[in-house]
């Protein structure tokens, strides 16, 4: 197993865990969440929850979570290519 398998690992690691934290804020937040499917309606509900949120704290917090989703997404697809093209 080299550095990018263990990237691509960490990458798959690191959505499951930003979906599961919008899955469980929503949940909070009185949302209907289904925890095996309904990934972009939830995506969706959060990022106009992360809109509407007047605390700018957890705005921010809210923010984070989905920034670190669009890394772990980024790499899901970087790694996979740089595989490809690799070999």
């Amino acid at each position: 197993m080299n550095w990018l398998h263990i990237g691509l690992i960490g990458a798959i690691v690191f959505t499951l865990h930003a979906f599961q934290q919008i899955k469980i804020t929503l949940k909070e937040k009185g949302h209907h969440v289904d925890m095996m499917t309904g990934w972009f309606e939830d995506y969706r509900k959060f990022k106009q929850l992360t809109l509407d949120e007047t605390d700018e704290q957890t705005r921010y917090k809210y923010q984070r979570v989905l920034n670190g989703l669009y890394l772990a997404l980024a790499g899901l697809v970087f790694i996979p290519l740089l595989m490809i093209m690799g070999k």
